[in-house]
């Protein structure tokens, strides 16, 4: 009898002790027992993160917390709307499976950004390095600043790092080439595709003189170039090798639809994405099969069209309509995730899948021209904000964090 207590004393042990165990699997795999309708199901979790932190998570208008956390909630579709106090609100359709974690970001921009001067003297030409680090541009000859009670001219070729620098370090642009070794008043400068060197091309009455500068140090003179097709040529086929070596990390079937269908405008910082113009019309094939699962909730749209803009995500196997290449110049922010477009007087940046357009600027710019900060912090546009006390343009940032 002993015996037998014994026995049933250890099987109702064994037996609690599986039960807890099922429950504490269970429960980590994302079912709860839902006490309105008296059930146990699964749920699944939404992880929310947001630049800047402390946002207000609203999740079918009902709020939930604040970020950066995790949501435990039924499978569904949910509109997740994350807002701050100061910044413009972001918001997206989004699809939780059971057990399945979901993790979504959001980078708010400011209701209303400020607005300050990088250059006061003006200038002309600004041309962004390949690599996003560094902004060229010319200055004029004419004395636009003092040290001490001698006139200073800053005429000739600049550089302006857009990294955010140690405290103490020289922060300000850099000259490369003053005016007194060449005229760079009418100027127009290329950069070399791996950022080192300027090509500085001065038009005169019947041809163009062509120089090379070192972008990383003040140059006595310029160097003359008197092949410059063979540099051109030389230069084209190293940006060919960079791309060349991007598509071969892409699957074979992806790199068929690549090639033959897909004019390729540019991969996100990270290399995860690829902004491109369809130039035939095509079906991108499965790449993963089966989907993953906690992807990235937006629709998509497999059959690209010629003359339209579209976002593969490489990692994922997406691919995400942006909209006609001729209504859209469009560059990525250094973060990955997001792309800016200038026009019309304004500056817009949108998710890589197409949502949350926002508009972070609003005034007068020159030639559309825009160039993030490397940490997106910031943008750097021309403008010039009073027009009769100077002819040219003079660089501004826009802080968008």
């Amino acid at each position: 009898m002993i015996a037998f207590k014994k026995t049933v004393f250890s099987i109702l042990t064994l037996c609690i002790i599986l039960l807890v165990s099922g429950i504490i699997i269970a429960y980590g795999r994302g079912y709860r027992f839902d006490t309105k309708q008296k059930s146990f199901g699964s749920t699944g979790i939404i992880s929310v993160t947001s630049d800047p932190t402390g946002a207000t998570i609203t999740i079918d208008n009902k709020k939930v917390g604040a970020t950066n956390t995790t949501v435990t909630i039924k499978p569904g579709w949910y509109t997740v709307n994350i807002s701050k106090e100061g910044y413009q609100s972001w918001e997206k359709s989004i699809r939780v499976q059971g057990e399945v974690v979901v993790s979504t970001h959001a980078v708010l921009f400011p209701s209303n950004p400020s607005l300050s001067a990088i250059t006061t003297g003006g200038i002309a030409s600004p041309i962004l390095s390949p690599d996003g680090s560094k902004l060229a541009f010319t200055m004029p000859t004419t004395p636009t600043a003092t040290n001490g009670a001698q006139l200073v001219d800053r005429g000739g070729v600049w550089v302006l790092d857009l990294i955010d620098k140690p405290l103490g370090f020289n922060r300000d642009a850099k000259q490369l080439l003053q005016a007194t070794a060449l005229d760079t008043t009418s100027a127009a400068l290329t950069w070399s595709p791996d950022s080192k060197q300027l090509l500085i091309d001065i038009p005169n009455r019947t041809t163009t003189a062509s120089y090379l500068i070192d972008a990383d140090k003040l140059n006595d003179y310029a160097k003359p170039l008197y092949e410059k097709q063979t540099t051109m040529n030389d230069w084209a086929l190293q940006q060919q090798a960079k791309e060349k070596e991007k598509l071969l990390t892409l699957s074979p079937n992806l790199i068929t639809i690549a090639t033959g269908s897909m004019k390729i405008v540019s991969f996100s910082p990270d290399e995860s994405k690829i902004l491109y113009e369809a130039s035939k019309s095509a079906t991108i094939p499965a790449i993963i099969d089966p989907p993953l699962l906690g992807t990235n909730s937006t629709e998509e749209t497999r059959t690209i069209i010629p003359n339209t803009l579209y976002i593969y995500d490489i990692k994922e196997d997406k691919n995400y309509l942006i909209g006609k290449s001729i209504n859209l110049t469009l560059q990525w922010l250094p973060n990955g995730r997001q792309l800016i477009t200038a026009g019309n007087n304004k500056i817009d940046v949108l998710d890589y899948d197409g949502t949350n357009r926002k508009t972070v600027y609003a005034g007068p710019f020159w030639d559309s021209f825009v160039a993030p900060w490397t940490n997106a912090s910031k943008l750097v546009i021309l403008t010039n904000l009073n027009p009769s006390a100077s002819t040219l343009p003079n660089l501004y940032a826009i802080n968008i964090k």
